[in-house]
């Protein structure tokens, strides 16, 4: 298992602690020059795995809510959003970091061309 990626501007190395710093795959920078980079060669399926997990969560708030309603009568007059971010979000964030660590380790790393 790799720990460091080589900036393709200024060579210095990015960890696995700066991939998890990334607020998206779309939006990062190295954490030293600032340059704008992309990933490129396992994005793609991770935008495939986005839009097939996305309806699962979807379903299994859905189905938390009407679980949860017996119990607690007010869940379900509450937002879908926010009974997901209060139950489901966990599961949420080990999908995100299990997208880190296969970008960190099966990624390439590319400059973004400038517009």
């Amino acid at each position: 298992m790799k720990t460091s990626v080589p900036c393709p501007n200024c060579q210095k190395a990015i960890t696995l602690e700066d991939f998890e710093d990334f607020s998206s795959p779309f939006t990062m920078k190295c954490p030293y020059c600032q340059a704008k980079l992309k990933e490129t060669k396992v994005t793609p399926f991770l935008i495939v795995g986005v839009i097939a997990i996305i309806p699962l969560f979807i379903f299994l708030t859905e189905l938390i809510i009407s679980l949860l309603s017996s119990v607690i009568p007010i869940i379900e007059k509450m937002p879908t959003a926010i009974v997901f971010l209060g139950l489901l979000y966990p599961i949420y964030a080990l999908y995100e970091r299990a997208n880190g660590l296969l970008m960190f380790n099966k990624g390439n790393l590319q400059l973004k061309k400038r517009q």
